[in-house]
């Protein structure tokens, strides 16, 4: 079984209007929510063995602090493609990563993280920003992700007073 991660990056700043988007860096509120995030899913359960962020500021600043926070220290990966809003996009990552990674994490933007979402056939309006779901895959090869159902098996986002936690399965 594999697990993927997905998260959207923390609440980003505009405070500089003039600062190209790729650049706008997380604001109070999301380096404030990041590292609590990081927090809530290490006591959930092991995390990613590898994190792959979209390149834009608030996303690698994201993804920086689930690494740290985790206790399983995932390696860290920046990907300028994840800077996107195309769930294909997202999808092509996941089937290109190393098949002998079983807990991938995917840090990017909506509104690519909904569609995606969708495609894997849970049902969310939109993941708000830090918001954290993880999938459970009965593959081998991240290439079969289209093959095989995905199971939701943890949800949560800053504002949830508690994760959602499938542990049926189902």
């Amino acid at each position: 079984m594999k697990l993927l991660f997905l998260v959207r990056h923390a609440k980003s700043s505009w405070d500089n209007p003039k600062l190209d988007d790729h650049d706008r860096p997380l604001s109070e509120r999301g380096m404030k929510n990041a590292p609590e995030m990081a927090f809530r899913l290490d006591a959930w359960q092991l995390g990613p063995q590898l994190i792959v962020s979209s390149t834009a500021l608030r996303a690698a600043q994201t993804a920086s602090f689930f690494a740290q926070g985790l206790s399983g220290k995932p390696i860290l990966e920046a990907c300028s493609s994840l800077y996107t809003d195309s769930p294909a996009v997202l999808l092509e990552v996941i089937q290109n990563s190393p098949n002998e990674i079983d807990r991938l994490m995917i840090v990017g933007h909506n509104p690519a993280m909904n569609e995606l979402i969708s495609q894997l056939d849970f049902d969310l309006d939109n993941l708000p920003t830090c918001g954290v779901i993880v999938f459970g895959l009965e593959i081998d090869s991240w290439k079969d992700i289209d093959n095989e159902p995905a199971i939701a098996l943890y949800y949560d986002y800053p504002k949830r007073k508690k994760p959602k936690v499938n542990h049926s399965g189902k």
